[in-house]
């Protein structure tokens, strides 16, 4: 019998122990953890700085040189009579004074060149026509015509 009450005593002991375990351990996770007095300490992290390499300026590739269209008279371009004054620029059937004009173009009319340049009695001549009448064109001497922009 005395057996029997130490078993239960030993039983009731690893109980009790158990009990006050599990108890104190819910006790310490449910109770607030006491807040640090005075200043708290500033947790200093160290990184590594890169180190800065310059980058190189890329070499400045050259330009070819502008290619810019000559001075001057073009087939296919615009011009404009000038220098005529009142008496008017004369369009002829060729090129040269002496061809039969077949019509008389007013200081600042615009004309398109079709076909030129010819030499003719010292002057160089363009086959003109008219924009806004096909049918009028013509040989001009050049002194009189300026390229329209």
């Amino acid at each position: 019998m005395m057996r029997k009450i130490l078993q239960i005593t030993a039983i009731l002991v690893v109980l009790v122990s158990v009990a006050l375990l599990v108890g104190g351990s819910l006790w310490l996770q449910t109770r607030e953890p006491p807040r640090p007095r005075g200043v708290l300490p500033t947790a200093i992290i160290w990184t590594a700085t890169p180190t800065l390499t310059p980058t190189p300026r890329p070499t400045p590739t050259p330009q070819p040189p502008s290619i810019e269209r000559p001075a001057g008279i073009f087939i296919g371009d615009r011009v404009r009579v000038t220098g005529a004054g009142t008496i008017g620029l004369n369009i002829r059937t060729a090129p040269g004074v002496n061809a039969e004009r077949v019509s008389v173009a007013a200081e600042g009319e615009i004309f398109i060149v079709v076909s030129g340049p010819q030499e003719a009695d010292s002057l160089t001549w363009w086959m003109l026509r008219d924009e806004a009448n096909p049918q009028r064109e013509g040989w001009a001497a050049g002194n009189y015509l300026v390229e329209e922009p």
